[in-house]
């Protein structure tokens, strides 16, 4: 099922400022953590939620923290809006028009996490943040996630876009079968992830499940909303 969209928050963000408004508040503060709790729980639409919020950041509003990491995402976004006026002021992020300088690094960053083809490093980040909601500790390698929890290993290999030939789902599985022994089989959890499409689905359809059950295996699919779904 898909999560809800950016117009879905910010309709909400837009609900509270007025009902603030209406109860003769000066303002409010706005967490991201609390505002994706309530509106999608169940799906990683984090990125969304942020870029919600800093839309609707006007000249005066505060930001009172911001998510760690160079994405400007995360659940630690925290800022406070002025509601006892919510006209005449200007949009603290207006949006980029023709003649205006080149993006910045980290907005360039910010565009391709919503991108459906996301690089290797951006897949990679956006997973360690759904990992990490979920309770997860997470050490990031170049192609790789290690996560942590309750005394179980999670094992991810992250395949994201890039030059060349795509790899087949088959062969990305083979590559991770060589960690595997008799040892760890039954207490480490192993993934590939990759940018969702029709044709990884189907090749991970025809594995047998006796072999997915076997090697304790299974594949994490991201969408271009930044939904992340385990498929096993």
């Amino acid at each position: 099922m898909k999560g809800p969209g950016i117009n879905d928050y910010l309709r909400i963000l837009q609900q509270k400022k007025q009902e603030a408004h209406d109860r003769g508040e000066k303002w409010i503060e706005i967490s991201s953590k609390e505002l994706h709790q309530e509106v999608s729980p169940e799906h990683a639409t984090m990125p969304t939620c942020c870029q919600a919020i800093y839309k609707l950041l006007y000249q005066g509003d505060d930001i009172l923290q911001r998510p760690k990491g160079q994405t400007g995402f995360g659940s630690h976004l925290r800022v406070r809006y002025y509601v006892d006026n919510l006209t005449d002021r200007e949009v603290m992020f207006p949006p980029k028009k023709r003649g205006r300088p080149a993006k910045s690094e980290e907005q360039k960053r910010r565009d391709r996490m919503m991108k459906s083809s996301r690089n290797t490093e951006d897949l990679r980040r956006i997973l360690a943040a759904w990992l990490n909601e979920r309770g997860w500790q997470t050490t990031e390698f170049p192609n790789k996630i290690q996560a942590e929890k309750d005394g179980i290993t999670w094992i991810i290999e992250v395949q994201g876009t890039h030059r060349g030939r795509r790899q087949p789902l088959p062969a990305k599985i083979n590559s991770i079968l060589k960690d595997i022994s008799e040892d760890t089989a039954s207490s480490i959890r192993y993934s590939v992830a990759f940018n969702d499409s029709s044709v990884y689905r189907k090749q991970w359809s025809e594995i047998p499940k006796v072999v997915k059950n076997k090697l304790n295996v299974s594949v994490i699919l991201a969408d271009k909303s930044g939904n992340i779904q385990e498929v096993k």
